[in-house]
């Protein structure tokens, strides 16, 4: 039964091979990576491209979000911190990704952020052009490990022992895959309108870019 529910969650995640596309950049490169790889490795790689997205993702939604947002996120940010059960503080902190990544689409359609951003002081600006520059790296990164871990899980789940490590890279791509498709839209409309109000945007194109040092933000 635990198989077949592996195989499932497989192909229902299996589109998302293809998000590096939507993100109007080049392929990236080192994606589907040989059957028999390094789980714990991968499950380090997911880690880190998580981490990057959660802390750009904050500081965008700091500069953007309503105080009524802010006061739920921080609501949700007390119990992801309160919180001791190691699954409980990964679907906290997902939830909590998810809804400032919502929250930055709302911003970036709404006509009033070039007017808010239009006022931001250098320091601001800079905070905000870095931690978009890291957003879409860690979209980037997160497309590129998800055929990775799809070729990792088939490998695995033909051994009955495997089964715990094979489940949590298929939920690993599952974040990953909520990531890639919710910084999409972030990458196509907020950098226009952040040129518009004179912060500088410069985008990485591959996800073996460096990510950039940010100062300042949450």
């Amino acid at each position: 039964m635990k198989l077949k529910t592996t195989l499932g969650a497989l192909l229902i995640l299996g589109a998302t091979c293809s998000m590096a596309g939507a993100f109007g950049l080049p392929k990236i490169g080192g994606g589907a990576a040989p059957a028999g790889g390094d789980p714990d490795a991968y499950l380090v790689k997911v880690k880190t491209c998580e981490t990057l997205v959660n802390k750009s993702a904050d500081n965008l939604f700091g500069l953007v979000a309503s105080k009524e947002e802010q006061a739920k996120a921080e609501e949700k940010r007390k119990k992801l911190n309160a919180a001791t059960d190691a699954k409980e503080k990964e679907a906290l902190a997902q939830e909590l990704r998810d809804s400032e990544i919502a929250a930055i689409n709302k911003a970036a359609a709404s006509a009033q952020l070039k007017a808010e951003a239009e006022k931001w002081d250098a320091a601001k600006k800079k905070l905000a052009a870095d931690s978009l520059y890291n957003l879409t790296l860690g979209g980037l990164v997160a497309t590129s490990l998800v055929p990775e871990g799809q070729n990792l899980t088939k490998s695995l789940q033909s051994n009955p022992m495997m089964l715990t490590k094979a489940n949590s890279i298929v939920a690993s791509v599952k974040s990953l895959g909520g990531i890639a498709t919710g910084t999409t839209n972030i990458v196509k409309t907020l950098p226009p309108v952040f040129k518009s109000a004179k912060v500088e945007v410069n985008l990485p194109t591959s996800s073996s870019a460096a990510p950039v040092t940010v100062s300042g933000g949450i």
